[in-house]
């Protein structure tokens, strides 16, 4: 799988002095599951063994195995939500 990292993202994180990031899906719900994707700054805190680790741009980049991505392919970029920035990843097939 591809990942690319965008302008806005490497200036992103060279503001917060990390090279370090990961994509990880939380999946929510019983009968019907819902799966919304989470991108923090950081390892994971735990089950690192779940995590592919890549590099990518000088950054690395753990990548929550058995991600399905559209076109093979996910884009890491920034989000805004009332001025406040937050990585953001797009390119998941969530369904």
């Amino acid at each position: 799988m591809k990942i690319v990292i965008t302008d806005k993202a490497k200036k992103y994180l060279g503001k917060k002095g990390e090279k370090v990031f990961t994509i990880d899906l939380l999946i929510a719900g019983c009968c019907i599951e819902i799966a919304e994707t989470i991108a923090k700054i950081g390892p994971p805190s735990n089950d690192q063994h779940k995590f592919d680790v890549l590099e990518v741009d000088g950054f690395t980049v753990y990548c929550l195995r058995g991600i399905d991505a559209i076109d093979d392919c996910l884009t890491v970029t920034i989000s805004k939500f009332f001025g406040i920035e937050a990585l953001e990843v797009k390119g998941i097939k969530l369904l």
